[in-house]
């Protein structure tokens, strides 16, 4: 469980996020929407460690980790961004960046941390059709974005993190991998109770996967939608509204 009490973030003396009070639970998947400038890259940065909160608390299991840094909370958080380029190291190979993130973490010698992960990875890429040889020696900077995304949740994954967020995964895909991309994402969140928090402009989408939906806006979290009792009375309008295409 991840509490977090009167957190607020600022950026160069503007306040960004401001007294964020919410609480994630254990196995929570929690779809976070709003409008671009509402804060919800920096909420991820905040959780990540990457920026540190000025003020309020940030609890883990009752432990506080308001000043832990980005390094050391990496071992307990994975973060998928919306940019392929940012997920893995473009000029390694697939199996070097798949050996790289099995040892997350851990002290090991170059040789090993280069050339090991587990085998069931092989299971995994073959069913999202990566799975030949020569894949395995392309250095990730040749892959599509698609292939790259995919790849990438495999890596944030190896290790079961106690939270895992995704900030627009598909935002750079065409259709096709954005679809496939989410369909191996959901089924392997749900399979294995992972807690999750998924950034989204797709009011849609949030109410198609969500377990949990909350609206960030003016650096807030303005509303919070449990789907269990709320579906039935939400449309993609009550969210962030939609694009109205009939004036078009």
């Amino acid at each position: 469980m991840i509490k977090f009490e009167n957190v607020s973030v600022s950026i160069d003396g503007k306040e960004i996020l401001t007294n964020i009070s919410c609480t994630i639970n254990t196995g929570d998947f929690i779809v976070i929407v709003g409008p671009n400038g509402a804060g919800k890259s920096t909420f991820f940065d905040m959780i990540s460690g990457k920026r540190i909160a000025t003020s309020g608390k940030i609890l883990l299991d009752g432990v506080d980790i308001t000043h832990l840094d980005e390094q050391h909370r990496a071992t307990l958080i994975s973060r998928l961004f919306q940019n392929p380029q940012l997920n893995g190291v473009a000029s390694m190979t697939v199996a070097q960046n798949l050996a790289l993130s099995n040892y997350k973490g851990k002290t090991v010698s170059l040789i090993n941390g280069m050339t090991k992960f587990p085998d069931h990875l092989t299971t995994e890429l073959e069913k999202l059709n990566l799975g030949s040889p020569q894949i395995l020696h392309t250095p990730m900077k040749d892959l599509s974005g698609g292939q790259r995304q995919l790849l990438a949740f495999i890596m944030a994954t190896i290790l079961p993190p106690r939270l895992f967020m995704l900030d627009e995964p598909t935002a750079a895909l065409d259709p096709q991998s954005a679809t496939k991309l989410l369909q191996f994402a959901i089924k392997f969140i749900n399979e294995h109770k992972m807690t999750t928090l998924l950034i989204t402009h797709d009011p849609e989408l949030a109410l198609a996967i969500g377990k949990k939906i909350w609206i960030l806006e003016d650096g807030t979290i303005s509303k919070q939608f449990d789907m269990q009792h709320d579906k039935l009375n939400l449309s993609p309008s009550d969210l962030i509204g939609h694009i109205d295409y009939t004036n078009l």
